[in-house]
């Protein structure tokens, strides 16, 4: 007969009347480790003596302790025997071992069969019933050599700080972060943790593990160093704290293409302290149990692997399908080993230089480095040879293609051509997409099983998005770019496909952009940048650097630019010392940032992206009419009740109905703030200081819907934190500080805006 396991409240063995990692309060519980999701404050508690030294100071309070050392026997209940064994997933982490009437149970916890940098080696050892955690129970979930990750994250760090960023490296307080820590260990890093990390790093060396040195963090003395974090949002206080920070990810499920947008980061590292999926197989292999449990994660999907295998495995708490085969466990039929790589040969010198593939070869370089240096002589040795036609459409092609280009082509229709082309089917698509979860590695398989030879030059390339741009319906658009797939070789193919979906994978910014065009024609970067900031066309930029004209190149009405930012201060003291004791102040209106273009009769609105928005709010383009001048404004909408704003989630109402509901404005009344003037009656104003920018735009005359932010003039921290109090209790989003002798130029690397955010009245 075998154990009696009930999942509720973690789980439950109800032979002994014990809990195993229950999370709300109960009698008695096993405690594998001291993460919060496996631990409560319980009565008493079974664990290994770091987890109980971790558990008192995280969770304080009187209890029971029944505290046992790495494999000690001892008597659980009368006649049960029962021992720990380390699991390898965090310090002090262990697995419950149990014997009643000769049959023999082990409950893994959270675990790690392969060995890591902090936490005791996991020690499995046979049992009759084995209950297992399957955080990565699909194959996808196959993590790379962690010397290899260890060696990436070294190298982004490094790459990173000489880039002139702060590297910030995301992973869990307790386990992850002082691996991460650990795996600094020789590399010439100064070392920052979080608040949370550094508390819990200094209780892991009180219990005797050993780290590299390293500091509580301080935003003043923060440049030049390597942070350590737990996962926080992008727009969090901390991290906007942080100056030029570059955020990697470290988790498992870095795995995912998703990833770095999942957590908003700019890097995502596949490294964890779980079982990947070879680790449950071969942790299975070494217990052989007669029947199996599986819990977390792919329960459910591993289960039916297992029985594939001939086990006699369940999945707790979920319906199992006995006997049938589950298609989300095997790769599909046709799809490569091991997840397709792209090819590591070096640009090949055979090749004509104005050759898409070469433009392909040079992106697949560009995607390996976070270096700029590196970046940047891989794009000069791509341009050098280029006449300056050619610059500026290899520039187009390594640019994001224009949001009405992305909106003509919707993914769907990019990955309905590429099936088409390569002869694949739907359903082949996604059983190949199930294994690798990336439409990139996806469209690989599919073009290395159709490979064509490279053919198509840069000018052709340019020539046909326009000829796509121009067709006259969906149906045709996918015939055309199912042609022009077919005749594209693998790596063109791949690239071209990502491009048409709006993905960047080289890592490029407009400002290594501008530096490229700028070494190509021998001219200062910050005139390129000057020139990009007013057409946001890469291409007209280069053809305009080529004849030596970029100062003909202005800002044009229709034509949006990007966004001023403004670089979160933690303190009014740092805005200070930065800005100076008298202060020029704004109130931050919490609402969806624009610019509004008017000329003559014509009014439009785009976001911060450039995209067109002005269906979403027309009650603005009457009441800009009302306005006499022709402007490009900053500006900023808010939902507005009677003179106060209203919740900023209130404005998410009209991001998703039709343009033609326009009763909408009277529902969701909005106020346009404008708060900055860049081109008045056809004049660029961009260069002219703040302040005279502000004269001009205070002599508009406002309306019911369109208004201008004042400014606040304000002197010493004290009145800035009695306006930041004003600005919550008006509910505004902070206060908004700004030199008023600077230009308007968000590529500054000097930013001229910095903001304090309010907080939340009590």
């Amino acid at each position: 007969m075998g154990w009696q396991i009930e999942q509720r409240n973690g789980l439950y063995l109800p032979e002994l009347d014990w809990h195993l990692d229950a999370r709300k309060p109960v009698a008695r519980s096993f405690v594998s480790h001291a993460h919060f999701d496996h631990m409560g404050k319980h009565q008493s508690i079974l664990c290994s003596p770091p987890t109980a030294k971790l558990i008192q100071q995280r969770l304080p309070g009187e209890r029971k302790w029944l505290i046992r050392e790495f494999g000690e026997t001892f008597e659980l209940e009368p006649g049960v025997k029962a021992c720990l064994y380390p699991a390898g997933h965090i310090i002090g982490s262990a697995m419950l071992w149990l014997e009643k009437d000769g049959r023999s149970f082990l409950y893994t916890g959270d675990f790690k069969l392969t060995p890591g940098i902090s936490a005791e080696p996991c020690q499995p050892v046979p049992a009759d019933t084995l209950v297992i955690e399957t955080t990565y129970g699909l194959p996808r979930y196959t993590f790379p050599p962690e010397n290899e990750v260890y060696a990436d994250i070294v190298r982004f760090c490094r790459e990173t700080l000489e880039n002139g960023h702060s590297p910030v490296l995301f992973g869990y307080s307790l386990g992850k972060s002082q691996a991460i820590l650990k795996s600094l260990t020789d590399q010439g890093f100064e070392v920052m943790l979080h608040p949370a990390a550094h508390k819990l790093t200094r209780s892991c060396q009180k219990l005797g593990w050993k780290f590299p040195n390293y500091l509580p963090f301080d935003h003043r003395n923060q440049s030049g160093k390597v942070i350590i974090s737990p996962p926080l949002p992008k727009k969090s206080e901390w991290i906007q704290s942080i100056h030029n920070a570059k955020t990697a990810m470290i988790s498992g499920w870095a795995i995912d293409p998703s990833s770095t947008y999942r957590y908003q980061c700019d890097k995502a590292f596949p490294l964890s302290d779980h079982a990947d999926y070879l680790d449950l197989q071969n942790f299975v292999a070494k217990v052989q149990p007669k029947e199996i449990f599986t819990v977390h994660g792919f329960a459910k999907e591993f289960a039916a692997t297992l029985r594939e295998q001939g086990y006699q495995a369940w999945a707790l708490g979920r319906e199992n399908q006995l006997g049938l085969a589950i298609d989300a466990v095997a790769p599909a039929p046709d799809a490569p080993a091991s997840t397709p790589s792209a090819p590591a040969t070096p640009l090949a010198e055979t090749l004509p230089s104005d050759s898409f593939q070469r433009l392909a070869e040079t992106a697949e370089a560009l995607a390996q480095t976070d270096s700029l240096q590196r970046k940047l002589e891989n794009l000069d040795a791509l341009l050098a040879p280029l006449d300056s036609d050619n610059v500026a459409h290899a520039l187009s092609l390594l640019d994001r293609p224009s949001p009405t280009v992305l909106n003509e082509l919707p993914p769907k229709l990019v990955k309905q051509s590429l099936i088409f082309a390569t002869g694949s089917t739907e359903a082949k698509f996604k059983s190949l997409y199930h294994d690798f979860r990336d439409n990139r590695k996806v469209a690989r398989v599919l073009f290395n099983q159709n490979p064509a030879n490279p053919s198509r030059t840069l000018s052709q390339l340019v020539s046909f998005l326009k000829t796509l741009s121009s067709a006259p319906n969906p149906i045709f658009k996918q015939s055309l770019l199912s042609e022009q797939f077919r005749k594209l070789s693998p790596v063109e193919g791949c690239y071209f496909f990502d491009y048409l979906c709006g993905n960047s994978p080289c890592g490029l910014d407009s400002t290594l952009l501008c530096q490229a065009i700028a070494n190509r024609y021998q001219l200062d970067a910050d005139t390129v940048e000057a020139a990009y900031l007013r057409s946001a066309c890469l291409a007209s930029v280069s053809q305009a650097a080529a004849r030596n004209e970029l100062a003909s190149i202005r800002i044009q009405p229709f034509q949006p630019i990007l966004p001023m930012p403004a670089q979160t201060e933690p303190t009014p003291e740092a805005v200070i010392e930065k800005q100076g004791l008298s202060l020029w102040a704004e109130q931050e209106h919490d609402g969806i940032r624009c610019q509004i273009h008017k000329d003559r009769e014509h009014v439009d609105l785009y976001d911060r992206k450039g995209e067109r928005v002005t269906h979403l709010f027309p009650e603005f383009v009457d009441e800009a009419r009302k306005i006499p001048q022709h402007f490009i404004c900053d500006a900023v909408v808010v939902p507005w009740g009677y003179e106060k704003p209203l919740p900023r989630a209130e404005l998410d109402k009209r991001l998703n109905r039709k343009a033609e509901e326009l009763f909408l404005g009277e529902e969701v009344p909005v106020m346009l703030w404008l708060f900055d003037l860049l081109s008045l009656a056809g004049e660029d104003l961009l260069d002219r200081p703040l302040e005279q920018r502000r004269q001009l735009l205070d002599t508009f005359s406002v309306t019911p819907k369109i208004r201008i932010t004042p400014v606040l003039p304000l002197l010493g921290a004290d009145q800035v934190e009695a306006a930041l109090a004003q600005a919550a209790r008006a509910g505004n989003a902070g206060l908004v500080f700004k030199d008023s002798q600077s230009p308007y130029n968000p590529l500054s690397k000097s930013p001229s805006w910095l903001r304090l955010p309010a907080k939340p009245c009590d």
